[in-house]
C-alpha cells in the first residue's frame, strides 16, 4: 500500500468515513463544468508566479515552518512567534528583516481558513480534534486565529500577520477535502471555491503545500518541521 493511500485512509478515518465511502468521495473530487464555481474560484498560484511571490518576501533571515499534523498548526504558530520574538530581543533583528512563512497543508490545512468555515463545518473540529477552550466543546470557530498559545503573547495568526508573517494553504489539500464536504450529491468545486475565498488574513492558496515548500527553499528559506 502506498504511502498517499494510507495517507487517504487516515483522512478518511479522522472525519469518520468509513473505506466503503471511498469512491463515493473520489467521485465527489472529480472536476466539472459548473460556470459559476469556475467564475468565483480563485486559482492556485502558478509556478512562475509562486517562485516570483517567495523570491519577493523581504529579509535576510527566512524560514518556512511546515505544518501537517492537528498539532503541527499551533505548533507553527508558536515556532514563528519565537523565532521573531527571539531573534529581536537576543539578536538585535528587526521584525521587517526576517520573512516568515506557515504552511499549512495535509490535516494542519483546516487551521488556514476562517471562523466563517470553521461555523459551517464542523467536520474540522472532528479532523483536527479541537475544542473551543471557551465552550469546552468541539470548536466552531478557528481558536489560534485569535486566542494565544497558552502562555506566549502574540502566538496567534492574526498577530503574526501584523508582523508580517504569511501563511501558505495546501490546494491538493483545500480539493480533496472540498470534496469530503460536498459529499457524493455536493458540488466539490462550489466548495472547494468557499474554502478558497475564505482564508485567513495574509494567506494565500498554493498548488499544493510541497511545491510551496521546495520553491521556499529555493528563495533561500530554511525548513522547519513543525508536526
Amino acid at each position: 500500500m502506498t504511502d498517499s493511500l494510507l495517507h487517504r485512509r487516515s483522512f478518511l478515518a479522522r472525519l469518520g468515513l468509513s473505506a466503503a465511502a471511498m469512491p463515493a468521495v473520489a467521485a465527489a473530487c472529480q472536476p466539472n463544468d459548473t460556470k459559476a464555481a469556475a467564475s468565483t474560484m480563485k486559482a492556485p498560484a502558478a509556478a512562475d508566479e509562486l517562485a516570483t511571490w517567495c523570491a519577493a518576501i523581504p529579509g535576510t533571515q527566512k524560514v518556512i515552518y511546515d505544518c501537517v499534523e492537528p498539532a503541527g498548526g499551533p505548533n507553527g504558530i508558536l515556532f514563528a512567534r519565537n523565532f521573531l520574538t527571539f531573534s529581536k530581543s537576543k539578536l538585535n533583528t528587526p521584525d521587517n528583516d526576517m520573512g516568515v512563512i506557515v504552511s499549512f497543508r495535509h490535516l494542519a490545512t483546516p487551521y488556514g481558513y476562517n471562523d466563517a468555515m470553521w461555523a459551517k463545518y464542523p467536520q474540522f473540529a472532528a479532523l483536527l480534534k479541537v475544542d473551543d477552550p471557551k465552550t469546552k466543546k468541539p470548536a466552531t470557530r478557528n481558536v489560534p486565529l485569535h486566542d494565544e498559545v497558552e502562555g506566549f503573547s502574540d502566538a496567534t495568526i492574526t498577530a503574526l500577520g501584523g508582523k508580517g508573517v504569511k501563511f501558505t494553504v495546501c490546494g491538493a489539500a483545500n480539493e480533496f477535502i472540498a470534496g469530503i464536504l460536498a459529499g457524493k450529491t455536493g458540488d466539490a468545486k462550489a466548495v472547494e471555491a468557499e474554502l478558497a475565498a475564505n482564508l485567513v488574513p495574509n494567506a494565500r492558496i498554493v498548488p499544493a503545500g510541497v511545491v510551496v515548500l521546495q520553491h521556499a527553499q529555493k528563495a533561500g528559506f530554511a525548513y522547519t518541521h513543525a508536526g
